[in-house]
């Protein structure tokens, strides 16, 4: 069959000659968009009279919430995969984390201009950003809005299980010492289960704000202790594995994101803050110095005490005084942090049941509200008592739900938010972070699960 070129010729012109005016057309809609999104400014329109938090503060409140219980695991972590293998994992993890972050408050601020509102949270972005993307997707804003928070719920009812097994675990330690009883731990989570529900009934942030002072105090204190420990008579490094095992890896960069976990904070700091736009430096600065404070702590421990326990604070002698105290005190600031923590999923979850009671009936309200916190109070205890395993059962719930929130969640809102001036480099850096979540999700979960398997088997290594 014979090619006209002169036909061939003339239809590529008209195929070139309808391009140039879609490429136009699609560059003249990103300039308008830039040039709406630089006339509104959302920071001059949030609410005025509220009180204003500085960078110094808000630093501070990132490197206080950081310094959590997660820091404690990080040794029996290094145990797991050697100290190199530790330190470079969690260099890049927390770099993700850093970037992640960053990522979160750029869209957010982008989208708060391009929709003319002053502020947003993080489901909130979440929805906005899928409104922005391509056409397909922008039906599911709303569900991807709900996804978001069943996550943030998830990692908080997460970190209350935790917190309920280390209350009884370490309980249990110094009661066994002093009083040579012996009993299963899930006795002792049975045993704390109604302080547990009368800190999770607790209803205002502000009746909680004593518990938490108290807590943070109380964890500050174990924290330097344990760093007096490991520098006491320092052991030769040069004994420790460099490498132990590669499939225990994933489960770390899990541990890893639990203790580094802060993206539901950073929203709602720069939502207060009296210069939003200094929110990014702040979150490296305060991230690069929490990492560096988690290394140092995870190797040390590791360095002092090579067969960890879940917790390092465990592997303090216990017939010293000060050891003795610690333990109390940072099992008291884990229980107090458990209303804190419970308060999030609660405030989050209730607004939307709420909405949906026909009854107008206040009595009523508070029963079902009350039925609500009580119901997943029992939840977290059964969750604790089913698996008495803190290490694996922290890194399958870290591995299925704080990699997707702190990995998963931002790619995706950053990819929608940027749909129009998205570029190769950022489809390809993308792309590469989604494998690092796809790797820790599945590894992750399968090393923790056949951990917990291993425990019922009879044969996990004794920790």
């Amino acid at each position: 069959m014979a090619i006209n070129l002169a036909e061939f010729q003339t239809t590529r012109d008209i195929i070139d000659k309808s391009y140039i005016p879609i490429r136009r057309n699609a560059e003249n809609v990103q300039a308008e968009r830039q040039i709406e999104e630089d006339e509104y400014d959302p920071f001059a329109n949030r609410p005025p009279g509220r009180p204003l938090t500085s960078d110094f503060a808000v630093f501070m409140h990132l490197l206080k919430c950081a310094i959590g219980t997660g820091i404690l695991f990080l040794p029996h972590a290094f145990r797991r995969t050697g100290y190199v293998m530790s330190i470079v994992c969690g260099i890049v993890i927390g770099t993700l984390c850093i970037h992640m972050a960053v990522l979160i408050v750029q869209c957010s601020q982008m989208l708060c201009r391009r929709n003319r509102v002053p502020m947003l949270g993080f489901a909130e972005t979440a929805q906005f950003s899928f409104q922005s993307g391509p056409e397909r997707i922008r039906k599911y804003a709303r569900l991807f809005s709900v996804v978001t928070n069943v996550l943030i719920c998830f990692v908080h009812f997460q970190a209350a299980v935790i917190y309920i097994l280390y209350v009884a675990t370490s309980f249990q330690q110094v009661i066994e010492f002093f009083a040579n009883i012996q009993m299963n731990s899930r006795v002792y989570i049975i045993i704390f289960f109604p302080f547990t529900c009368i800190l999770g009934f607790v209803p205002n942030l502000k009746y909680l704000a004593p518990f938490s002072i108290i807590g943070t105090f109380f964890l500050f204190l174990g924290v330097c202790t344990a760093f007096y420990y490991f520098l006491d008579d320092i052991p030769d490094p040069r004994r420790l594995d460099v490498v132990t095992e590669v499939l225990p890896v994933p489960m770390y960069c899990a541990i890893f994101l639990f203790a580094l976990h802060n993206m539901t904070l950073y929203l709602p700091l720069e939502n207060t803050m009296r210069h939003p736009t200094h929110m990014s430096r702040i979150i490296i600065a305060s991230t690069l110095l929490n990492i560096v404070i988690y290394l140092t702590f995870g190797f040390l421990g590791y360095n002092k005490y090579p067969e960890a326990y879940d917790t390092v604070i465990k592997n303090l002698p216990m017939e010293e005084t000060l050891s003795q105290v610690v333990k109390i005190a940072i099992s008291l600031s884990v229980l107090f942090t458990f209303g804190l923590t419970y308060y999030v999923p609660i405030n989050v979850l209730w607004p939307m049941i709420y909405s949906r009671i026909a009854t107008k009936s206040s009595l009523q309200h508070r029963f079902y509200e009350s039925l609500l916190r009580l119901g997943g109070v029992i939840l977290t205890t059964l969750v604790a008592i089913a698996v008495p395993q803190m290490v694996p059962l922290l890194g399958l719930f870290s591995a299925l739900g704080m990699s997707t929130i702190m990995l998963l969640i931002p790619i995706l809102i950053e990819t929608s938010t940027k749909w129009a001036e998205a570029t190769r480099t950022m489809f390809a850096k993308n792309i590469a972070i989604f494998i690092v979540w796809l790797m820790i999700l599945i590894f992750g979960a399968i090393e923790s699960t056949w951990s917990i398997v291993r425990e019922y088997s009879g044969n996990q290594e004794e920790c």
